[in-house]
């Protein structure tokens, strides 16, 4: 039997709803909200941007993992920052109390929604293009995803209760 599980992870590239989702899904559920980003940006005591604009995308990475793994949240939805999955240190801390729920979105609605990403704290290298990032990135969510959720045409609504009935039906227990 596998172990209970008390947390859900949301995962996703920029502008899937992670962090939307997420405070809509904690209320459905009845459990508490966080989000990575936010307390990076708490315990730098400033802006996502002005952190990866200081650090550079090594420097935010490790401090991005070891915000991860000094987590120890219980009864939690999660959203996690886009660049998350390149910590397997991080994804494994997460991982051994969480549902990991990949929110699935086409790259030209991401594209859409993330018109200007200079102002947006996104990891990424200098010269590479949301389309190239978003190339990158999918394998490692797919590699971490317990659950995949399409997030097309769907309200912020419908897609909380598919996440609620899928995890309720699947063999993660709360």
């Amino acid at each position: 039997m596998q172990k209970k599980k008390s947390n859900i992870v949301l995962i996703g590239m920029a502008g899937a709803g992670k962090s939307t989702i997420g405070v809509e899904l904690s209320r459905l559920l009845g459990l508490d909200f966080v989000d990575i980003d936010t307390l990076i940006e708490e315990d730098q005591q400033t802006p996502l941007q002005d952190i990866l604009s200081d650090l550079g995308v090594q420097g935010f990475r490790q401090l991005e993992e070891r915000v991860i793994c000094s987590m120890a949240q219980k009864n939690h939805v999660i959203a996690t920052g886009g660049s998350a999955i390149y910590s397997d240190a991080g994804m494994r801390h997460l991982k051994r109390s969480s549902v990991f729920v990949l929110l699935d979105v086409s790259l030209p609605i991401l594209q859409q929604r993330v018109a200007d990403f200079s102002s947006r704290g996104l990891v990424k290298s200098e010269h590479q293009s949301f389309a190239q990032l978003f190339a990158e990135r999918l394998p490692l969510y797919q590699k971490h995803a317990d659950l995949v959720v399409s997030c097309t045409e769907q309200s912020v609504s419908a897609i909380c209760q598919s996440i609620r009935e899928r995890v309720e039906d699947s063999s993660y227990h709360f």
